[in-house]
């Protein structure tokens, strides 16, 4: 159905959330409700291999952070206000969910992907205690990723950090259809592939993102939309 032939549709999403869409359009209303779809339809897309990657991250640098010491690694380290901040409530959320300790593994399948990309980052750079690169990186975390080749940490995290916002940004409901497309859907396959060879292959065959971005035009010129 052509969402240019639905009488609540401005209603229903909201003149707020609605304008951007008008203004990349010169305020056609029919293209901007189209491009709204459209929007969903791209997200969706992206949505599945993001999943998959965000699986694979933190399932390897939590095995890299726990490797010779206990699965509750994070008991032991010392972790930057951000992350413990952010550790400390998904743990409290458990507690309260469950009414009892937590397990590791309910943790690490709770926290944000945040935490994860958190961890990547420089910490408190030349602190003794804080810094990620010397008391992380360097030690443990590299080895999550045998593939990285000549890329550095920082890059790594830049990358990260981009799909990161694209992940927010789909998960809240808002406007990517902006944003640098391929640019990210490479770098998806690209940090899956520093971590495994043949993880990278699986994704980069099963994304639907080449198709949705094929049909924007018809999409926006007929209306169809797909989620």
């Amino acid at each position: 159905m052509d969402p240019a032939a639905v009488a609540d549709f401005r209603t229903a999403i909201s003149e707020p959330k609605f304008a951007k869409y008008l203004i990349a359009y010169g305020n056609n209303d029919r293209m901007a409700r189209r491009l709204y779809m459209w929007n969903i339809e791209l997200s969706s897309a992206f949505w599945g291999p993001i999943s998959v990657l965000e699986v694979m991250l933190r399932n390897a640098v939590h095995d890299a952070m726990r490797k010779g010491q206990n699965d509750a690694w994070w008991e032991q380290a010392n972790l930057a206000s951000h992350e413990r901040d952010s550790l400390d409530t998904t743990i409290r959320k458990l507690r309260e969910k469950y009414r009892e300790e937590p397990t590791p593994d309910d943790v690490v399948g709770e926290t944000s992907l945040g935490f994860w990309v958190g961890l990547i980052g420089g910490g408190i750079p030349r602190d003794p205690l804080y810094s990620y690169e010397v008391a992380f990186w360097q030690t443990r975390i590299k080895w999550a990723f045998p593939n990285l080749g000549a890329v550095s940490r920082k890059q790594l995290h830049d990358e990260l950090q981009r799909i990161r916002a694209l992940r927010n940004r789909i998960a809240h409901h808002e406007a990517i259809f902006n944003a640098p497309h391929e640019q990210l859907r490479d770098s998806i396959v690209s940090i899956a592939g520093y971590m495994s060879a043949e993880m990278a292959p699986l994704i980069a065959q099963s994304h639907r993102i080449d198709e949705v971005l094929a049909g924007k035009r018809a999409s926006i010129t007929d209306g169809t939309c797909r989620f």
